[in-house]
């Protein structure tokens, strides 16, 4: 039997984070899904979440803040997007974006394009980590890559590696060294483990 489409409250204006959580419970609530919750998530490469397990659905605060000026119609429809995920999972135990999963977007009033959001980080400023190491030519010293942790290759590795298209002069030229803020670099590719 074909399930008709889902009525759902109309999106109000979303001008706080409070206003969003208010409206996901209520439109969890005008599906049937009383007894599932809305949480907030720090992540910051995703927007949004379902957790079957947990009954949850979820939204990024960072994307919620970075949204709410500029198209808190995203918002919504992240939202919209996590919903059904659990109506899938709450009625036919299905994940991900499958056939069934497009089912109830369509219920929703969604396509399902929604699932192909391109990758965006949102990680707010106070949060980003700078980088600590870099790669550079051992003897140009130009820089490469930079990296927040400490690549685990060791030095002999480092010097069967090249950068591709660039084989001929970065082959066996490459070194780590860790940025420094009192001098601008230090060099720690040298460095071998004690026995």
């Amino acid at each position: 039997m074909q399930h008709p489409p889902y009525i759902l409250p109309p999106c109000p204006a979303l001008p706080n984070r409070e206003a969003v959580a208010t409206h996901a419970q209520s439109c969890l609530a005008a599906v049937g899904l009383e007894d599932w919750h809305f949480v907030w998530d720090r992540a910051v490469k995703r927007m949004g979440c379902c957790r079957p397990a947990l009954r949850t659905i979820s939204l990024s605060r960072y994307f919620v803040e970075a949204y709410l000026s500029i198209d808190p119609q995203e918002i919504h429809l992240t939202l919209l997007h996590e919903i059904a995920h659990a109506l899938a999972w709450q009625h036919r135990r299905a994940r991900a974006h499958g056939a069934i999963w497009r089912q109830y977007c369509s219920l929703l009033g969604l396509t399902d394009t929604r699932a192909t959001k391109p990758l965006q980080d949102f990680t707010p400023p106070h949060l980003q980590r700078q980088p600590r190491y870099a790669l550079c030519h051992a003897q140009t010293g130009e820089i490469l890559r930079y990296y927040k942790s400490r690549p685990r290759r060791s030095a002999a590795q480092w010097r069967h590696c090249y950068i591709p298209g660039r084989k001929n002069e970065t082959l066996g030229q490459l070194i780590i060294k860790q940025i420094y803020p009192e001098s601008p670099y230090k060099d720690i590719s040298d460095k071998t483990r004690e026995n």
